[in-house]
Order: C-alpha cells, then structure tokens, then sequence
C-alpha cells in the first residue's frame, strides 16, 4: 500500500514537474519576502550577517533600519559604531519623525565625545516625544562632562521625574553634586538612590564619599566595603549593563577601573 502511494506520488510529479517547480519557487520567495518583512527579524539580520541582504530587499523600512543600528549599538553581537550611524542617519531621512534614531545619535556622539552635536541631537529627540526620559538622562550626562553642572542637575532631574525607580538617576546626580562640592547633597541624593538599588557598587562608593568628605569616615568604611565586595563579584557584561552602548572590548578595563576607584576610597579610610 505504501509503495503503491510513492508510485502515484512519482507519477505526478514526473507529469507536472514544471507546475510543481514554479509553485514551490513561488513558496520560497513568498517566505523570503515574508521574513525579511516581519519586523521580529529585524534584530536578527545583524547578528548573522544578513543586514545587508535585509536592506536590498526591504531598502525603504526605517524601523529595519533603526533596528539594524541598535543590533550594531549595544544590543547585538556585531558591534560597530560606523554602521550603526550610518544606519540612523538613513532611518531619519526616511521617517524625519523618528525620535529613538536621534537619541541612539546623541549617545553616539556622547560616546566620541561629541558634546555640542550629542545635545543638538537631544533636543530634535525631545521635540519629537517630550516624555522620552532617556533623553533627559542623556542631557544630563553630556552637560556634566561639559562642566555646565546646573544643566545637568536640570537634566538628571527631569529623568527622576519619569522615572523615579532607577537608581541610575539618582547616582549619576549625585556624581553631579560631587562634582559641585556639595557633599550634603551627594549624601541626601545617593541616600535615596540606595533606597532603590542597595546592590549597587556605584551608589554604595558614591555614598560612602559622601560621608567621607563629611568627617563620617567610620561609616564611609562601610559603605566602601560593601561596594568593593559587590564589585568584585560581577562579570564584564554586568558592568557593560550599566553602561550600554560602549564597545564590549572594553567592559572588562571598565570594571577593573571601578574596582581600583572604590579600592583607592577604601585605602583613604582604611586606618579608622
């Protein structure tokens, strides 16, 4: 019975070979069609080598493209920076109403220490989606390392505001007050950071510096203690979580050096 079913099956395939050929070619090329056009896949390509084939087919799509920057800016396994732009820029001038390609290029050039083209880039983001918090951190950061330290408080601010869970506000606002010499307010700010995440080695050096230049040295030991423990246990890509959108090469210098801060704070005090 079974042999008898192979015949028949032979049989018409041998007489419509051609039909058969051409419905299946079609099959193929519909799937092709279809998958390069699915939006899920869009994070795919990138990370098999396939962005290329995905932009001759679907060449007009900017959310392909913004997905195709993003695999090449942090969240893929194909990091480069060049192609990454290069792929924003495109998404931009296909949908000037896209805000993430314009943040994604204020990191960018935050990243290459672009300052001036990282904050135009925020306000076109901004002016897009005012809600867009990650924006408002991005403003803080640039205008910190500008040294224009009122800006970044306003900018820090701004992204608590809309996001008052994440500690990373409060750290990095704290970083701000420090570098203003208010240590009263690194200690009220990263206080309130530690509220929200306790397991963090920054806020736990931030705080513990905080006391430090304060005179509370004995308890600023602590703090460093329990940011050097915590520190020493994380891997690379725990710290590349902490900051994304640097180049992985660099994750494991990048934690080294937390560790030596945190151990240089912890020797000052040692001797309490």
């Amino acid at each position: 019975m079974f042999q008898k079913k192979i015949k028949v099956i032979t049989s018409f395939l041998k007489k419509n070979f051609f039909f058969v050929l051409f419905i299946s070619t079609v099959g193929i090329g519909v799937s092709i069609y279809w998958v390069f056009y699915t939006p899920r896949f869009y994070t795919l390509w990138p990370n098999v080598g396939l962005d290329g084939v995905a932009m001759s087919i679907n060449r007009h799509n900017p959310l392909l493209l913004l997905a195709i920057g993003n695999s090449h800016f942090g969240s893929g396994r194909v990091y480069d920076i060049k192609k990454a732009e290069k792929a924003y820029i495109e998404a931009i001038k296909l949908d000037p109403n896209l805000f993430e390609p314009h943040y994604q290029l204020g990191r960018i050039h935050f990243i290459n220490g672009k300052f001036t083209s990282a904050l135009i880039e925020v306000e076109k983001t901004l002016a897009l989606d005012p809600e867009f918090k990650h924006a408002y951190y991005l403003r803080g950061l640039v205008y910190g390392y500008q040294g224009n330290l009122d800006n970044a408080i306003i900018g820090f601010e701004e992204f608590i505001k809309r996001d008052d869970v994440n500690w990373a506000g409060y750290n990095d606002l704290a970083w701000v007050y420090f570098k203003k010499g208010d240590y009263v307010k690194v200690k009220e700010v990263a206080g309130k950071g530690l509220e929200r995440g306790a397991g963090s080695p920054w806020l736990n050096n931030m705080y513990g510096t905080a006391l430090m230049n304060l005179g509370e040295r004995k308890e600023a030991k602590k703090y460093f203690e329990v940011a050097l423990q915590i520190a020493e246990a994380m891997k690379p890509a725990d710290w590349g979580g902490s900051y994304p959108g640097n180049n992985p090469v660099i994750y494991q210098q990048g934690l080294e050096e937390t560790k030596n801060v945190i151990r240089h704070n912890l020797a000052l005090v040692a001797s309490d």
